[in-house]
């Protein structure tokens, strides 16, 4: 079985698995991952470690994440044993800590519970439909540069396309960047793509136009206007994740603010935090 972690979704569905942490070997789970002295640990107990630790692993390839998180559930249960055979199962200190995770497991659960409520699959597509199929059209272009070291040299690229220089090929024999050996194509781009000159110049020509020379960090560039076109519509596989994230976002603060609209809530010895 390959195990694929998930961020977005699937990290809402492991809060409401409360998996029993540390079966016996001989009763072990078909999602069973690993072994620690005969416990356990499931698919179930990776997935609550990704949900705890997502801040420092959530940037990793998946595979070493996959790897770290296991060798955490390693540590967790062997520190966790070494602490029984000291005797600190039942001391007060970890009475402490049992009774706040437990509150936290409790939160976690509900409100996991209340988000799977509101956030279905009917609301990603409704929020598709109005916020990006029907929404405001970006506007992006798509422009050719050619990358040169001096203003002199910019002007002189100018004179020579008013000359009949063909834009492509002097792309290819003179510019620095990159993008010179494809005729110094950028592709479409939107406003915040490029640095603020760049776009700003980019933006302000008619279609077929070059510019007069821009200067960014990066050199001094000729552009040309090739097209104008509102940003397609992104298919909603493609922002999927995304609008879910937007939607768990908002459903969360309505959730804790309904609760907290019934509570008493007295903060004392404390100002409370402006929100």
């Amino acid at each position: 079985m390959q195990f694929r972690l998930t961020i977005g979704k699937a990290i809402l569905v492991s809060a409401l698995s409360l998996a029993s942490f540390g079966t016996q070997a001989q009763d072990l789970p078909a999602n069973t991952v690993a072994t620690v002295n005969g416990m356990a640990i499931t698919y179930d107990d990776i997935s609550m470690a990704e949900d705890e630790l997502i801040g420092l692993v959530g940037q990793l390839p998946e595979r070493q994440r996959f790897e770290t998180l296991v060798g955490y559930m390693v540590d967790r249960i062997l520190a966790a044993e070494a602490a029984r055979d000291a005797g600190l199962e039942n001391t007060p200190e970890v009475a402490k800590r049992i009774d706040f995770m437990k509150q936290k497991a409790l939160q976690d659960v509900f409100v996991g519970q209340k988000l799977m409520q509101r956030v279905s699959e009917e609301r990603v597509a409704s929020y598709y439909q109005d916020n990006i199929v029907a929404g405001p059209k970006q506007e992006e272009v798509r422009a050719r540069h050619i990358l040169l070291d001096t203003r002199k040299e910019a002007e002189a690229v100018i004179a020579a396309v008013k000359n009949g220089g063909d834009f492509i090929e002097l792309a290819k024999s003179r510019s620095k960047g990159p993008s010179g050996a494809g005729g110094g194509d950028l592709g479409y781009f939107d406003k915040d793509a490029m640095v603020a000159p760049f776009s700003e110049a980019a933006f302000k020509l008619k279609k077929g136009k070059i510019s007069e020379p821009v200067k960014t960090q990066f050199g001094w560039h000729v552009i040309k206007l090739e097209d104008r076109r509102s940003k397609p519509t992104p298919p909603l596989d493609e922002v999927r994740d995304q609008i879910y994230q937007i939607l768990i976002s908002e459903a969360r603060r309505e959730i804790y603010n309904e609760m907290r609209e019934g509570a008493d809530v007295q903060f004392v010895n404390i100002a409370p935090s402006a929100e």
